[in-house]
């Protein structure tokens, strides 16, 4: 069985800047990643331990809808991906490589 290592959910966001701010004061989370590293942020990993989310800016003028997703970290994406089908799971897009990860 494929083995999930971590999972956390990102939200799209208008302003991530603000949301950063808001998640920081309010809620006590702490920056623990940001891109770009310097300048106005588009995405950024926030971390309340044991649990951590993520902010990004949305995309509003290709996807306006797209305001949620689940990152899955595994270390076998195609078998992640094929359990998590057989289990009911819409593929929206097939694993594939990417700079991050």
């Amino acid at each position: 069985m494929t083995a999930f290592r971590e999972a956390f959910p990102i939200l799209y966001v208008d302003d991530v800047r603000r949301a950063i701010a808001f998640y920081e004061s309010a809620l006590g989370f702490e920056t623990a990643y940001r891109w770009p590293a310097e300048g106005d942020a588009t995405f950024a990993f926030l971390r309340l331990d044991p649990l951590g989310i993520a902010v990004s800016a949305r995309a509003s003028a290709t996807d306006p809808q797209h305001d949620f997703e689940l990152c899955i970290y595994t270390d076998d994406a195609d078998s992640a991906a094929e359990r998590l089908t057989e289990n009911g799971a819409d593929q929206l897009q097939a694993p594939q490589l990417e700079p991050w990860g």
